[in-house]
């Protein structure tokens, strides 16, 4: 388990600036669990290019939100594909969090200030999606525990994907 984290935490080191640097990288459409549905990597890859961000992190998002599921909602009520919470989804100019292209959008642009509040710091910017970014700020990525498995299944699908599109 050890070596699996270090090696992961190492990998992750390696893929960091081309993940939030802006760089364009192919969406790797099969390197998920499941393979990006074919009109989800069209938007994840707009929204991507729009908010210069790697379209594979936003897929990998979307797989651990909601499994690519346009219609999810959770327990806490967050909606749509990226799980965006009503309130949320309200103040990104969502109108319908179950529109795919709206979800992943707004989202995105969410992602997009998250990643510069918090100066590029990859951890605290999942974090901050996951558990809310006035929490993190004030107690760290590893805020809750829900927060650090969020990050950690975040950073290890970004890993498989990279690791798969390499392989094709």
């Amino acid at each position: 388990m050890k070596t699996k984290t270090i090696a992961l935490a190492l990998a992750t080191l390696l893929l960091v600036p081309a993940a939030f640097a802006g760089e364009s990288r192919p969406l790797s459409a099969f390197g998920f669990p499941l393979p990006v549905p074919q009109y989800l990597s069209q938007i994840i890859s707009e929204a991507a290019a729009k908010y210069r961000l790697d379209p594979n992190l936003i897929a990998a998002m979307a797989f651990r939100e909601s499994r690519f599921d346009s219609n999810a909602v959770s327990s806490r009520g967050a909606q749509g594909v990226m799980q965006l919470m009503p309130k949320t989804a309200r103040a990104l100019g969502v109108s319908d969090a179950f529109d795919a292209r709206q979800n992943v959008f707004g989202a995105t642009k969410y992602l997009r200030t998250l990643f510069d509040r918090f100066h590029g710091d990859v951890d605290l910017t999942l974090a901050a999606y996951n558990a809310g970014p006035e929490l993190v700020a004030k107690a760290g990525p590893n805020a809750t525990a829900e927060a650090v498995a969020y990050v950690a299944a975040i950073k290890g699908y970004l890993s498989d994907s990279r690791q798969r599109a390499d392989i094709r």
